[in-house]
């Protein structure tokens, strides 16, 4: 009889254990639960200070010296459902791009990665222009400075395409 009550006793004690267990297990689970959420949540408010326009004009000469192209870009990034999106817009001498961009990053930097080709690029409907996941540009916050990295978007403009060298430097200016 004593066996039998030292038996059921410690099988009292084990699912006690047991029970205080997984219910710490539960209580890390949920909290490992709203821990991501809110890194989530926080990281996405960061790149809200990249919302709006950002512009990029230049113009070189031909090489008869004649006459002079230009090129602009124009950059647009907006939040919808708390995840960021871009339209890449390029125009100029041999350039009419139209592109919807996913962006991805933080409050200092940010990646401008290809999406699709939109209705008004001269390749629409025939090929994509980039690859889907191609980062096409890199911007940084240097202090004031906007620093850009040119990425894919540089095989598109009549004189980076040249250039085998990384281009990085203050090339685009927010706009309102």
């Amino acid at each position: 009889m004593n066996k039998l009550k030292k038996h059921m006793r410690c099988q009292r004690r084990m699912r006690a254990k047991r029970s205080t267990v997984l219910t710490g297990a539960f209580i890390l689970g949920v909290i490992f639960i709203f821990i991501t959420i809110f890194i989530i949540l926080n990281n996405s408010r960061k790149m809200d200070g990249w919302i709006g326009g950002y512009r990029y004009e230049e113009t070189y000469p031909h090489n008869s010296g004649e006459m002079y192209y230009g090129t602009s870009y124009f950059i647009t990034i907006w939040k919808h459902d708390n995840e960021y999106y871009a339209t890449v817009e390029g125009s100029g001498w041999f350039l009419d791009t139209w592109g919807l961009a996913y962006v991805s990053g933080d409050d200092q930097q940010i990646d401008i990665i290809a999406m699709q080709t939109l209705p008004g690029d001269r390749s629409f409907g025939i090929c994509e222009r980039y690859e889907k996941g191609e980062v096409l540009v890199h911007f940084e916050r240097r202090g004031e400075e906007l620093i850009t990295e040119w990425k894919a978007l540089r095989d598109q403009h009549p004189i980076l395409t040249e250039r085998d060298d990384t281009i990085i430097g203050n090339y685009f200016e927010k706009v309102k």
